[in-house]
């Protein structure tokens, strides 16, 4: 019982020197949490050296942030929040970077087809952003949230549904109903543009 009570005091007191910017007393207090840290980055990453540079970046994120932790949680439950957030920001970031690349070789595969290429004239361009707007305030809140997170943001529907708290069917309905009522939002603008009645 007395090895606990100070195994207790011990960890308080490496928490307070922790938070006053201690990096050693931080280093002990990592190491305790470092295994189960490292496993959540390998589940969500599913890959060893991605794992091992989303731990790094944790504990810097950590670190830094250290006089935010309230003792009201656990360490080990604020580093793992952590390290889950760095995690799905790096699945973002490398989903978007994949999609600039598709982007990027679509284009220059257009062009090398469709050549003389064509350049878009600024009115064209103007009008399009205008009708894209009213295309995206047509859709309800919520319905627009699930889009531009899916889309734009580039999040998956199952990372979605986890950080949302809704179904997986609800994700998919709401991507499908924001699609569809902007296709029908910017398919009425086209033709009113066209002088369509």
């Amino acid at each position: 019982m007395e090895m606990t009570q100070n195994s207790i005091y011990c960890e308080i007191d490496l928490l307070r020197r922790a938070r006053g910017g201690d990096r050693e007393a931080f280093d002990v207090l990592v190491r305790r949490h470092s295994g189960r840290i490292l496993a959540t980055s390998r589940r969500i990453l599913r890959n060893a050296a991605d794992a091992e540079d989303n731990v790094q970046n944790a504990l810097v994120k950590a670190f830094v942030n250290f006089r935010q932790f309230r003792q009201t949680s656990l360490l080990s439950t604020w580093l793992t929040k952590i390290t889950i957030n760095e995690a799905l920001m790096k699945l973002r970031a490398s989903a978007a970077e994949k999609q600039r690349v598709t982007s990027a070789c679509d284009t220059n595969t257009a062009k090398s087809i469709d050549r003389p290429s064509k350049r878009i004239s600024p009115e064209a361009q103007c009008i399009s952003r205008e009708l894209a707007s009213k295309a995206m305030a047509s859709v309800s809140p919520t319905l627009r949230e699930a889009f531009v997170l899916y889309v734009v943001e580039g999040w998956t529907q199952k990372e979605l549904s986890v950080r949302k708290g809704i179904a997986l069917q609800t994700v998919k309905t709401r991507i499908f109903r924001a699609r569809r009522k902007i296709k029908e939002h910017l398919g009425a603008d086209l033709a009113g543009a066209a002088g369509v009645k």
